[in-house]
Formats: structure tokens, sequence, C-alpha cells
């Protein structure tokens, strides 16, 4: 979502400031009727423009046609006095004009687009070759690793009898006889008594 958003407000900025600020301009009586050129021509040209320019960057995408006619209405509420039979025109003829620069944009300016995907999808593809032989071989190290491993286990060298060792640790290392523990009990009762 934040990438549409940022993808979108560039254009969206310039068609608000358009919708916005050239209706103003007609604001005076002296220009009052020449309105028509801003609705008729300037908007549906920034709408063409703007479209145009998007769809050779990003391609087509229809979504974006809604701007210019979703900006239109508020455009229509502030200078227009809200839904008349001709603002519903303009709204629908702004959507079709977007449309209309989407294809222009596309046919005329995508070609650079177009072959820019292309280049990154056969680098992609090349890349992913790469890594699947560089995966086949690491493979096959890994599969005669194994293989040598085996026959290392396997040798007449490799006879470890860890059985012989581990035998001997449950066992008593020091076998004390009972004239041995008198002497040191002896002793203990010798130091004892001096005491």
């Amino acid at each position: 979502m934040e990438n549409v958003i940022k993808k979108y407000l560039p254009y969206a900025v310039i068609i608000l400031a358009v919708y916005m600020i050239v209706p103003l301009i007609f604001i005076p009586e002296a220009l009052e009727n020449f309105s028509a050129v801003a609705y008729y021509f300037v908007f549906p040209a920034t709408a063409i423009v703007c479209a145009a320019v998007y769809s050779a960057k990003y391609g087509l995408d229809f979504l974006f046609t809604l701007i210019a006619p979703v900006i239109y209405l508020l455009s229509m509420f502030v200078y227009n006095g809200g839904f008349t039979t001709t603002n519903v025109i303009l709204t629908a003829a702004y959507l079709v004009s977007g449309i209309f620069g989407l294809f222009i944009g596309d046919i005329a300016f995508g070609d650079k687009r177009r072959e820019q995907e292309k280049k990154e999808k056969a680098e992609a593809e090349e890349m992913l070759l790469q890594a699947n032989r560089r995966d086949k071989i690491e493979k096959e190290r890994r599969e005669l690793r194994a293989e040598s491993r085996s026959k290392n286990n396997n040798s007449e060298d490799y006879d470890f009898d860890y059985d012989k060792y581990t035998s001997d640790i449950d066992k008593p290392q020091v076998k004390s006889t009972e004239d041995e523990i008198d002497d040191i009990l002896s002793e203990f009762g010798s130091s004892d008594k001096k005491r």
C-alpha cells in the first residue's frame, strides 16, 4: 500500500494543484466566460499528461485513472456548487481522459520500460541459473565427501574399541584393605585424644 501511495502521490499533487488553482484564475467576471477552457481543455490535458507519464514509468494501472475524477469532485463542490448534469459528464470525461493517457504513455513511451523489464528479467534468470549450477556443484561435493567419510569409517585402520575404555570407568581405582582402614581410623582417633 505504501508503495502505491509513493507512486501516485506526485501525480495526485500535480492534478490537485491544477484542478484547485486554475479555477481561481476564472473567478473575476471578466474571465468568467473563459472557464470552459479550464474544464474542457486544461483539466483533460492534465489528466492525459499525468497518466501518460505515469504509464510510461510504471505501466498500465487503471486505478490511477480514478485520481483525476476524485480530485475533480472536490473542485466541483468548491467552485461549481455540487452535482449537476454537466459536472457528472465532466467527471466521466476526466476518467476517460486518464484511460486515454495511460494507453498513450504505454504505447508511445513504454518501450524503454519494457526493455528495462526484459533486461532485469534476463539478469534474474541468469542469476537463478548460476545459483542452480552452484547448488549442483555443492551437492556433488557433499556427496563425494560423504562417500569418502563412509569409506574411512569402514576401513580396518579405524578400529577403536570404546567399550574397552569405558568399562574401567565404573571400577574403583584404589582397593583398600581392612588394615589400611584401621590405620586411618586409629590415626583419626589418636588425633582426637591429643586435643
